[in-house]
Parts: C-alpha cells; sequence; structure tokens
C-alpha cells in the first residue's frame, strides 16, 4: 500500500480538514467577540498560537490511533481499503476545507465596505495627545454658598494648563456639560476625545483648604495620578501649580522652563484679595444684559481686592472686562457705579492698561487689546494676538478671537487652522466658529455640515439655525434659508440678540423674499451705523444710497491705515461679500469694498 493510501487508511486527510474547519469556526467566534467582550489584544494572538500548535498534534495522534466503536483504539496497521462510505466523508470535509480556505482569502484580501467604514470612523475618532477633561469639580465645603471657591480653582487650573503647547486641554464651556457627575468617565472621554479625564473635590474654610485630584484612564478606570492637599489656604497658588504640573508630568508632556515660570507665578501676594477675585468671577457680570445683573456687585468685590492688593493685576484686567462689556454696563448705571456708557468705556482702557503695567504676561489682556486695535491698527492688532498666541497657545478665547479677526481680514487659511484647532479643544462651542470662518470663506458645504454636527448636540439652539439661514442663502438656497430663520427665531423665544446679529437676520429675511419680517427685525435697532443703515438700504433696493453709505465709511478711514474691513462684522460681510449678493459685485460696489478691504 502506498504512504498517501495509509494517510486515507488512517485518515489523517480527513482529520486535517476536521480541525481546519474547525479552527476556522473557532477564529470566526474570536473575531466577534473579541470587542464586546472588551478581551485583552492579545487574546486573539495566543487564540491562534495554541490553534498552529494543536494542528501537528492532531495529525500525529491520528496516525497513531483509530476511532472505532469500541472506542479509541491504538491502529493495527490493518491492509482495509478505504470504504466508499469513507470517500464520501472525504470529499465533504474536503469541500469544507476549501470554502473556509477561500473565505479566509477572501476577508484577507478584498475587507468589505463595513470594515473599510469602521476603519475610517476609528481614524477620526483617534483621541487627542496629551489630552486631558478637567471636569468641574465637586464643592464638599459646609457652607453652599462657597461653591464659587470650587468653580474658581478648576477656572484657574485651566488656564494654567493652557499656557503648556505640549498639552491639548478641553475648553471650560465643553466640561461644563458634564457638572451633574451622571456620564460616565468613558463616555466623557469618547465625547470630548481625550485620553484622560481628571475630577476633583474641593473643601474651603476660612483658614485651610482641602483639594483632591484624580487623573483617570477612561479605558481602564485606574488612576494615573492622585493627589490629596490638605493645607493653609495661604498655600492655594502652591497647590494649583503643583496640580497643573503633575497633570504634565502624568501625560508626559514637555514642560518649558518659561511655561513653569508662568504657571508658578503668584497672581496676588493676598490670599483674601484672591478669594474677592474668585466671588466676583461667580457673579453673573458679563455677557447679556439678562446675563450682567451681578456686575455692580462684582465690581465692589474687585474694587475690595485692588484696595487689599493694588498691584493684583488679574483684579483690574477682570474690571476692565465688565467696564468694557455694554450689556455690564447697563445695571453698572442704573446702580449709581457709572454715570454714562462713555465713562465705562474710558474705564474699561484705563484697567486694561493698569492689567498690562503690572503683568504683561497676561494672554487675556493682550487679546482684549487686540479686540480693541483691530478696528484702527490690523497690524499693532495681529501682533497682540501673537503675543497673547505665544502666551496661551491652547487658551479657547484666544483661539476664538484670532480666528474671527483673522477670517475677517481675508486671510481664510489662517482663519480655519486656527479655528479647527479651537474645535478640538472645545467640542460644544468651537463648531459654529468653524462654520463660521468656512462660511466666510465661500465654502458653504462644510459650513452647513458643522453646524449640523452642532446642531445635533444642542438641536434647542437658535442660533445655529440662524447661522444654517445665511449659509443656506449664500447658496441660494432661498426657501431653506427662510425656514431656518423662522425656526431659530421661535428657539430664541423672543431673546434679542445684539444689534450686529439683528441687522443680519433682516438683511437675511428680505434676501430670502420677507421684506415685511427684514423692517421688523430692523426697527429694533434704535440707533444703527452706517454698516447697518448700508445692508437695510439694499434690503430696501435702494442700491445707490448703500453705495453713498459705503463711500462714506470708506473715506472715514485714514489711508495709511489697513483696517480689513474689521470696523465691525456687518460690514466685513457686506465687503467680502459672504452671502453672494449680486448686487455687492456690480463694478462700482467692487471698488468701494476693495478700498474696505476686499481683496480679489
Amino acid at each position: 500500500m502506498s504512504f498517501v493510501s495509509e494517510l486515507k487508511r488512517r485518515k489523517v486527510f480527513q482529520v486535517a480538514a476536521v480541525y481546519l474547519v474547525v479552527a476556522w469556526l473557532i477564529m470566526q467566534v474570536v473575531d466577534v467577540v473579541n470587542e464586546p467582550l472588551r478581551l485583552p489584544d492579545w487574546f486573539a494572538t495566543v487564540a491562534i498560537l495554541i490553534v498552529a500548535i494543536g494542528f501537528p498534534i492532531a495529525l500525529i495522534l491520528s496516525w497513531a490511533f483509530d476511532l472505532t466503536p469500541e472506542g479509541v483504539v491504538k491502529d493495527q496497521g490493518s491492509g482495509a481499503t478505504v470504504q466508499s462510505s469513507g470517500r464520501r466523508i472525504e470529499y465533504v470535509f474536503t469541500g469544507l476545507l476549501v470554502i473556509a480556505v477561500a473565505t479566509l482569502l477572501y476577508r484577507e484580501f478584498t475587507p468589505s465596505e463595513q470594515v473599510v467604514e469602521v476603519v475610517a470612523e476609528q481614524s477620526e475618532q483617534e483621541r487627542l495627545p496629551n489630552s486631558v477633561a478637567v471636569l468641574p469639580f465637586t464643592n464638599l465645603s459646609s457652607d453652599p454658598e462657597d461653591a464659587f471657591f470650587a468653580a474658581g480653582i478648576h477656572d484657574t487650573i485651566l488656564n494654567e494648563l493652557s499656557k503648556i503647547v505640549d498639552l491639548n486641554v478641553i475648553a471650560r464651556t465643553s466640561v461644563l456639560r458634564y457638572a451633574d457627575g451622571q456620564t460616565p468617565i468613558a463616555q466623557i472621554a469618547e465625547e470630548l476625545n481625550v485620553e484622560t479625564v481628571m475630577e476633583g473635590t474641593v473643601q474651603y474654610a476660612e483658614e485651610q483648604v482641602r483639594i483632591t485630584a484624580q487623573l483617570i484612564n477612561p479605558d481602564t478606570g485606574a488612576h494615573i495620578w492622585s493627589g490629596n492637599y490638605d493645607r493653609p489656604f495661604k498655600d492655594i497658588f502652591a497647590i494649583q501649580s503643583e496640580i497643573a504640573e503633575r497633570i504634565a508630568m502624568a501625560l508626559e508632556a514637555e514642560l518649558l522652563p518659561s511655561e513653569r515660570e508662568s504657571i508658578e507665578q503668584v497672581p496676588t501676594k493676598s490670599p483674601n484679595a484672591y478669594v474677592l477675585f474668585l466671588r466676583a468671577r461667580s457673579e453673573p457680570a458679563y455677557g447679556s444684559f439678562r446675563g450682567s445683573s451681578g456686575a455692580p456687585a462684582a465690581i465692589e468685590l474687585l474694587n475690595s481686592a485692588i484696595s487689599l492688593d493694588p498691584e493684583f493685576a488679574l483684579a483690574y484686567l477682570w474690571r476692565s472686562v465688565i467696564y468694557g462689556n455694554g450689556q455690564a454696563r447697563i445695571p453698572l448705571i442704573r446702580a449709581g457705579v457709572l454715570d454714562s456708557h462713555e465713562s465705562g468705556i474710558r474705564l474699561a482702557q484705563d484697567n486694561l492698561d493698569s492689567a498690562l503695567e503690572l503683568d504683561e504676561n497676561l494672554a487675556l489682556a493682550h487679546i482684549r487689546l487686540a479686540n480693541q486695535l483691530r478696528v484702527s491698527d490690523w497690524e499693532k492688532a495681529r501682533e497682540r494676538y501673537e503675543l497673547a498666541y505665544q502666551l496661551a497657545p491652547n487658551d479657547p478665547r484666544l483661539l476664538q478671537g484670532y480666528a474671527a479677526f483673522l477670517s475677517g481680514s481675508g486671510l481664510h487659511e489662517e482663519a480655519i487652522e486656527k479655528a479647527a484647532r479651537l474645535a478640538e479643544l472645545d467640542p460644544t462651542n468651537g463648531l459654529p466658529m468653524l462654520a463660521s470662518v468656512h462660511h466666510n470663506s465661500g465654502d458653504n458645504d462644510a459650513a452647513i455640515e458643522y453646524l449640523r454636527r452642532y446642531i445635533d448636540h444642542e438641536p434647542t439652539w437658535g442660533d445655529p439655525r440662524i447661522s444654517l439661514a445665511f449659509a443656506e442663502i449664500a447658496r441660494g438656497n432661498l426657501n431653506e434659508a427662510l425656514a431656518h430663520l423662522r425656526l431659530g427665531e421661535q428657539l430664541l423665544g423672543g431673546q434679542v440678540p445684539g444689534t450686529g446679529v439683528v441687522s443680519e437676520i433682516s438683511y437675511a429675511y428680505a434676501r430670502a423674499g420677507s421684506l415685511e419680517d427684514a423692517e421688523r427685525f430692523f426697527s429694533q435697532i434704535e440707533q444703527p451705523a452706517d454698516s447697518r443703515l448700508a445692508h437695510m438700504e439694499l434690503v430696501r433696493g435702494n442700491d445707490q444710497a448703500a453705495l453713498e453709505l459705503l463711500e462714506e465709511i470708506a473715506e472715514s478711514y485714514p489711508e495709511t491705515t489697513d483696517t480689513r474691513a474689521w470696523s465691525n462684522a456687518n460690514l466685513g460681510r457686506l465687503v467680502w461679500n459672504t452671502w453672494n449678493d449680486p448686487i455687492l459685485d456690480q463694478p462700482e460696489f467692487v471698488e468701494v469694498r476693495s478700498r474696505l478691504g476686499f481683496r480679489e
């Protein structure tokens, strides 16, 4: 009998076929259950190794032993021929073997569309390196009114971390939504696209502070680092600095000497002044009118802090922020703190100057100064933004202001770069800015995509619906724009936005075919600026009047000043014709637009 015949007689081929088919089935099961059961990465490798080792062992055993009705017995070397039924079994298992091998080859060399889509999705969701989401600290103080202290410590640590170039720190606005502690850490990390999450507690008393902090690996739940600080309150600045440095070390981020020096800088020599500053920061003193009712109380607290430490730069800066906000000045005037808006503007500038004189490394102070300079001196504004960028490259306030400045200046690629970085660090609020700069660049498809992603997270907000209308107008989809305007106005619930937005909504309604709504919105503006009047004249079809207004604006600018159309956003939209108004492409309008900063 030949060797091949002997292999057949001892059923070695049958065993090989059965083994390979069963092995293939085992690997399919491993592949299916691997992700749902969260098996370790080495599990599949070990399974393949075991299956491979078992194959020659199975062949040896099939040669030496035979399965009979009496059980497994040692093969006696019988010369019996292979029965036809045995051949039929061989055919069956050989067919199964061919199918298994073909399936494996197909899966190996032609991955399905689903696999490609999963890989693409995983690639898009690759987490930011050296990234952390610092969750709002839990207040454990006996007095609930001391919650301001936990919020202040959280905000300060975020500001310190934003100074480290090698870190990706999620913005405060994006982590506040998790303040209730109900969302699992793993889900937070997935939604914010971060590698680590930090949570902590704060307990504050008159002379003592207790802070705990844990840096967590969201995939395993393990603590990468934890710290407990139970010290006199006068050590609060050292505690905050140490927490920031420990996070950087735990994430293996490079901490430059200048960054360490900035983090360890003590903001005030008076801990009590610092408490007053944190109390002032907790007052509703900045934003819309409804959110500015606490402005008088905040100014009083800041005045007290500065009296304790006349060199407290941060207190001057925040006082400048409040005085500089038009909506905050209204309750200040009513409370007798200010006698006019003009005095508030003057005090805002004086306090900003004092803050920079006391500490030239305050990034937020440079941002505010840049926001002022962009109206009158483009080059100096750019320098201030760049200086702030060097001091705090990951500060969301800087990225938002700088992106808007660059976009309004026609530097669209740089604007998109800054806005994209903002969206990474502030997923909740960065998408509207990213949509805006794409809209200004003429890429309205991308703008709409980002706005829809934002609406998925915030479906009840009216602002993104209004922005969607603007982008649809630019694309010529006027019916869609009108629907978005109506829904956006409904979601705003009668809350009147800033006059600049009111002017744009009026213009949008007119472009969408509803002049009645356009007039209704424009009537809300008490003293419209020339650029907004130009908007309205276009709405009413008074092209010549709009042109004359733009001519007056252009003539009012000094010839040596490169304003780049940044006196206000309304003027920028007219200059760059972001809504593709055919009237603005007429030669006489193009000429005046070029004098206002338009670059073909």
